[in-house]
């Protein structure tokens, strides 16, 4: 009877410590799946607004070719054997290969810096350049060229994330202006006469899905990627908080 006794109780311990460890596993998997749903929903939404956000570009790129040197541009353009093969593969006008790569470029300009300013490794290897390299001092007698070289050389190792910084900038300032003029929230097209219906409170005067339209064109990509890399870190640290420490 003890014996029967020991065994069932063995056989109980056995079973509940089973259906710990499978309840322990399940708990940690979920927050993993969770994660993984979460970043391909969000990379769905960023393609969703890739498509659409191509179209104002597309537009400019054939405002461009019309109006600007009366399709010439757009000729020329289809006379470039690479252009012209990726337009037929794809079974659409080169004018939409061409607002494609302006938007490819813009968008890569604008997350550039969101993407580096996210890399652990980047950041560390700029850090020591700009750490371990000499600097030279800048004398009141200095020739002015010498000055500007000597400042140049000092700010050399961050100097490039600046330039992005102004570049990204102006990449934005362009991206506003073919935005409001594909997506114009006012009816006379005038940037002013926005401004002044928002100082003056006439929301009625503004189409709110026009510009809504152009605030995603602007932001959807960057807004999309930041959520990524959050998603990914938060991802990356739960699984870490989930290891056996050591």
């Amino acid at each position: 009877m003890a014996f029967g006794n020991k065994t069932s109780a063995g056989s109980s311990s056995s079973g509940g410590s089973g259906s710990n460890y499978y309840n322990a596993n399940g708990s940690k998997n979920v927050p993993k799946n969770w994660f993984r749903v979460l970043w391909f929903l969000i990379l769905l939404s960023m393609v969703a607004i890739a498509f659409v956000n191509i179209k104002p570009y597309v537009d400019a790129a054939n405002a461009l070719g019309v109006t600007v040197v009366d399709q010439s541009f757009i000729k020329f353009i289809s006379f470039i054997p690479i252009v012209n093969a990726i337009a037929s593969g794809l079974g659409v006008g080169v004018v939409w290969v061409v607002g494609a790569a302006l938007w490819a470029t813009f968008q890569l300009i604008e997350v550039m810096p969101v993407i580096l300013y996210n890399h652990p490794g980047f950041l560390q290897e700029v850090i020591q350049d700009a750490e371990s390299q000499s600097k030279y001092g800048i004398k009141e007698n200095d020739d002015p060229t010498v000055a500007g070289l000597k400042k140049a050389y000092n700010k050399l190792p961050v100097s490039f994330l600046e330039n992005l910084s102004k570049i990204r900038l102006c990449a934005y300032v362009i991206d506003f202006c073919i935005c409001f003029w594909r997506y114009s929230p006012v009816a006379s097209g005038k940037i002013t006469d926005f401004f002044y219906f928002v100082m003056t409170g006439q929301w009625q005067k503004i189409n709110g899905t026009n510009l809504m339209l152009a605030l995603i064109t602007l932001f959807g990509v960057e807004i999309g990627l930041n959520l990524l890399l959050w998603v990914g870190k938060l991802a990356f640290t739960a699984k870490r908080a989930s290891e056996p420490r050591k």
